[in-house]
């Protein structure tokens, strides 16, 4: 290894760094949620889903007409601390963020009041995602950061490549799932994962986190606090102006 390649790695795992606290972090939640993959009850672990389901057409519509034909800002410019994943194969992830560990962003929101109107019944769905994710982008193989959440998939736009195979393929956990138009799926992104667009187009899932409801109370005091710093990081940084939608 070289002297450069070492000093990258110290920086990137002393306690100043983001690396050092994910890795801290990941054992309480570890134990105090011994769960699979992917749920095995939505219905228990997110209720909510099922209302979701219910509007789905309105909330579709809404969020097609927002993220296409518009400038929509890069996931990798929003948070530098995702560059990697643009880095993998320099193809860029598009975002409409809604709400972000609890932050909101209101003029985004305002583009989509049905999904508006949702957030602000479910303060413990702490961030809310339009995610575009464009032809032939291949999301790396990673493990999230947070283990006090469950991630919630809705597909929106997804392409049939035939076979049972769509353009919504997330493998977790060295299973691989296929999303069609309509479909959801609750799981943990703690696990390794990876996403993969084969299709030529675009596709627009809704990505939720969604804050699991049997919290041990020391690790609900740890994950408030998570959330607290998440949001003034958001603030102090200006995010919003990051996140907003161009016409």
């Amino acid at each position: 290894m070289t002297l450069k390649k070492r000093i990258r790695k110290i920086i990137k795992q002393g306690p100043w760094g983001y690396r050092f606290w994910r890795d801290l972090m990941r054992k309480p939640y570890e134990r105090a949620f011994p769960t699979p993959p992917v749920s095995d009850n939505m219905d228990r672990d997110f209720p909510q889903a099922a209302d979701l389901r219910a509007d789905f057409a309105a909330l579709r519509a809404e969020a097609l007409k927002v993220s296409t034909g518009r400038d929509l800002p890069n996931n990798h410019e929003i948070m530098p601390e995702q560059r990697t994943f643009f880095e993998h194969d320099k193809i860029p992830w598009k975002m409409v963020t809604l709400r972000a560990y609890g932050y909101d962003y209101p003029e985004n929101m305002a583009l989509m009041p049905v999904m508006a109107a949702f957030l602000r019944a479910n303060r413990h769905v702490v961030s809310a995602t339009v995610s575009v994710f464009p032809a032939d982008k291949h999301l790396r193989p990673h493990k999230g950061p947070f283990k006090g959440v469950w991630r919630y998939h809705l597909a929106y736009l997804v392409a049939d490549l035939g076979d049972g195979r769509t353009s919504a393929e997330l493998t977790i956990d060295g299973v691989t799932h296929y999303l069609a138009e309509g479909d959801d799926l609750l799981w943990d992104d703690t696990f390794m994962h990876e996403a993969i667009n084969r299709s030529d187009m675009p596709r627009i899932v809704l990505l939720l986190d969604v804050l699991r409801h049997d919290h041990p109370w020391y690790l609900a005091l740890v994950t408030h606090s998570v959330l607290n710093v998440a949001r003034l990081g958001q603030a102090v940084r200006g995010m919003r102006k990051r996140a907003a939608i161009g016409s």
